[in-house]
């Protein structure tokens, strides 16, 4: 019995794997990966300007030295992400929740974080300018000139 809940537990893991490079394939090919699940991805340096990660599951991803220009994440759940020097310029970001991302050094010129949650979020050295923060809950975040804001708590 134990043998048998051994291969299924094994068998269920590969499909999961499957599963999510799957996702990985689309983003690389096609650029969309609207829903999709890339949590603890390992991305790096790569160029997804103008992709579509709407709405998709991003927890510990790394997207650090990234380019991204113009690519959505509307909506998606972007939990201890590393973005670190990243290029978000003109990104769509509303709604998404980079609780505890690190953002340091990301340009986030032109980009739309309407509603965005930056709870825990370190973004020192990153660029605001131009960037539309409407709505934004900053809590314990970690502002671009290394002051704390606390003004979503």
């Amino acid at each position: 019995m134990k043998s048998v809940l051994l291969i299924a537990g094994l068998f269920i893991a590969t499909a999961a794997s499957a599963v999510e490079q799957i996702y990985l394939d689309r983003l690389m090919n096609s650029g969309i990966c609207h829903h999709c699940n890339l949590a603890d991805a390992e991305l790096q340096g790569q160029d997804f300007s103008g992709a579509d990660m709407s709405e998709a599951l991003l927890k510990r991803i790394n997207l650090s030295d990234a380019k991204l220009v113009g690519t959505w994440f509307t909506r998606s759940r972007i939990h201890n992400a590393n973005f670190e020097n990243a290029d978000l310029s003109t990104a769509l970001l509303d709604y998404s929740l980079f609780i505890g991302a690190n953002l340091k050094g990301v340009n986030f010129s032109g980009a739309k974080l309407n509603f965005a949650d930056l709870t825990d979020a370190d973004l020192t050295g990153a660029t605001l300018e131009g960037a539309v923060i409407r709505g934004v809950k900053f809590c314990n975040t970690i502002m671009p000139d290394g002051s704390i804001n606390n003004s979503g708590c």
